[in-house]
């Protein structure tokens, strides 16, 4: 499945009515190309709040996330972000099938998830959490059931940040750019063998056996230099490991 429709209503610069921002996506490769301030930043968070991100850093809503429309007015009471859904797979019903919208193209019928994010300011005067915990709702109208967190981890992304350094991006690491590109790229997910929590465990002691090393033989002559020169040396007290093959 792929993103089909992005709606943000009253997050950051964008409003709601029609100053909410709408963008139709197409499946493949979307590249967002703005001035500075255009918003590009607002959409991308956006969509991380709704998916959530495998990295380690947690994007969190402040009271100035809320759109305010004019210097000085009140700030916005609600952030809605609503993401479209299509193109799903039978794999994809099955695993959202409590939370699907059907809507009908023509003659067909077609299945679509529809997840609206909700968060709403905290009016409520002494209290020190100035944002309500988000809600993920489901439906066409935001009616649905709402989506649990096993639900929600099936639609985790994965953000790459701005590259601003490089070589620290790109090292090796479990959280490096590097990282977080391959351990999602199907040729290194399918190349291994995968743990067998049912395999029996090597004995103490027991080395895993290695693969072996082709050695060349000396010529006698050679063999015979050698083996007179680790006497001479033993004899000095200089040990010598020779490795002699028959």
């Amino acid at each position: 499945m792929y993103i089909a429709e992005i709606r943000i209503e009253n997050f950051r610069l964008f409003g709601s009515a029609a100053q909410a921002f709408h963008l139709a996506l197409n499946p493949g490769l979307t590249a967002l190309v703005g001035e500075n301030d255009a918003g590009k930043t607002a959409i991308i968070d956006a969509f991380r709040l709704v998916l959530g991100t495998r990295d380690q850093d947690m994007l969190r809503v402040d009271p100035v996330d809320f759109h305010q429309s004019a210097p000085g007015a009140e700030r916005a009471d609600q952030i809605a972000i609503r993401l479209t859904f299509r193109g799903l797979t039978v794999a994809d019903r099955g695993a959202f099938a409590e939370f699907l919208t059907y809507e009908s193209v023509g003659e067909q019928l077609e299945t679509a998830l529809i997840v609206t994010w909700i968060a709403k300011r905290n009016a409520k005067e002494g209290s020190s959490r100035r944002v309500l915990p988000p809600e993920w709702r489901t439906g066409a109208k935001g009616d649905g059931p709402l989506m649990d967190l096993g639900a929600r981890s099936l639609l985790t992304a994965t953000y790459l940040r701005p590259l601003r350094d490089a070589e620290r991006a790109m090292s090796a690491g479990r959280g490096s750019r590097l990282s977080q590109i391959l351990q999602h790229t199907a040729e290194i997910r399918n190349t291994g063998v995968g743990f067998d929590r049912n395999a029996t465990p090597p004995r103490r002691g027991q080395r895993p056996q290695r693969a072996r090393s082709r050695r060349l033989c000396q010529p006698p002559v050679r063999r015979k230099r050698r083996h007179q020169a680790g006497a001479q040396a033993a004899q000095r007290g200089i040990s010598r490991t020779l490795v002699v093959c028959g």
